[in-house]
């Protein structure tokens, strides 16, 4: 995704505009695959909760992860598709929820996950990393 597209989308978004565009990579992989069109709204940076699934303007650019910790004005994120936690990123740098994917013309929701999943996913990313 070029700069100019990252800084129109930060800038929708800032101005409290719902976004929709193509996602690059497979980081979340089944849940939001490469290629799949994502619907991003404007979020309430005190309602960003762990199991949800928000775009960051991260050191590497755009980035869709879900959140696994929330602390002090910092989130960790994390691909669904990835062993490892992302860097931690302040609050501020959240630009919006993602609360749809599309693919093949179908719409999903995209929901926060549940802490029970997060833990689960957490000990099978650490058990598989380990083999």
């Amino acid at each position: 995704m070029s700069a100019v597209a990252r800084e129109v989308i930060a800038d929708l978004l800032a101005r409290g505009h719902a976004v929709r565009f193509r996602a690059g990579g497979d980081s979340m992989h089944p849940i939001i695959r490469c290629d799949d069109y994502l619907l991003v709204e404007p979020a309430d940076r005190a309602r960003i909760r762990r199991g949800d699934v928000v775009l960051t303007l991260a050191d590497r650019g755009l980035t869709a992860h879900r959140v696994v910790a929330v602390a002090d004005g910092t989130l960790i994120t994390r691909g669904d598709n990835l062993h490892e936690d992302d860097l931690p990123v302040e609050l501020s740098r959240v630009l919006g929820r993602v609360t749809h994917a599309e693919r093949d013309g179908r719409t999903r929701r995209i929901r926060r996950a549940s802490s029970v999943l997060l833990t689960f996913a957490r000990v099978v990313s650490r058990v598989t990393a380990g083999l």
